[in-house]
């Protein structure tokens, strides 16, 4: 086989359309090729997040449910307006059965929420410590729904374990259509 001017210039050309090809058509299906795969990749994790999110409908419908079942339990620890007074007088024999004075119950300005409303009361307490520590436990204990929102302690002077308590006690309570509370004062 003879190697001539022809047969280099035929190889030439071959290597020329080799090295065309490989620019103008391998270059650019890899870059389609590396494209689709970035478009793979960020497909994948959409559908990932998405079915972590579709996870969690499950439990979400499942907490909506507990959250609906905590609503009616603490609805049903919510006395009517009308029946505050029967709280109010739980709480006044709660403090006589701890040997407790009462001096003072002043109501104040019922606060209405959505849904609830809060009376809070002052009351001024005198007795020994341990009645009123009893006391507190069983206000803790009520069927209904109370807080006590600010308390100040002074040790009388007379004998030893005797002191005065001024509580602000907040009841919970579900609001009448017609209104709320009534207000009162009571002295001892």
């Amino acid at each position: 086989m003879k190697f001539g001017i022809r047969e280099l210039v035929f190889l030439v050309v071959m290597l020329g359309l080799l090295g065309a090809s490989y620019f103008l058509v391998f270059t650019k299906a890899d870059a389609k090729r590396t494209a689709r795969k970035a478009q793979i990749e960020e497909k994948s994790k959409a559908l990932a997040e998405l079915e972590r999110a579709t996870a969690n409908v499950h439990d979400v419908d499942k907490k909506i449910a507990e959250l609906q079942q905590a609503t009616t339990f603490f609805e049903s620890k919510l006395p009517q307006a009308r029946e505050i007074d029967k709280v109010l007088k739980e709480v006044w024999q709660l403090a006589e059965q701890n040997n407790l004075q009462t001096k003072t119950v002043k109501t104040l300005k019922a606060q209405r929420m959505t849904g609830y409303s809060e009376q809070p009361m002052e009351m001024a307490l005198t007795g020994d410590f341990g009645g009123f520590y009893n006391f507190l436990i069983q206000l803790e204990r009520l069927p209904r729904l109370t807080r006590v929102s600010q308390m100040s302690l002074t040790k009388l002077t007379e004998k030893d374990g005797e002191m005065q308590a001024k509580i602000t006690l907040s009841i919970f309570f579900e609001p009448d259509t017609e209104g709320g509370a009534a207000s009162a004062s009571i002295r001892n």
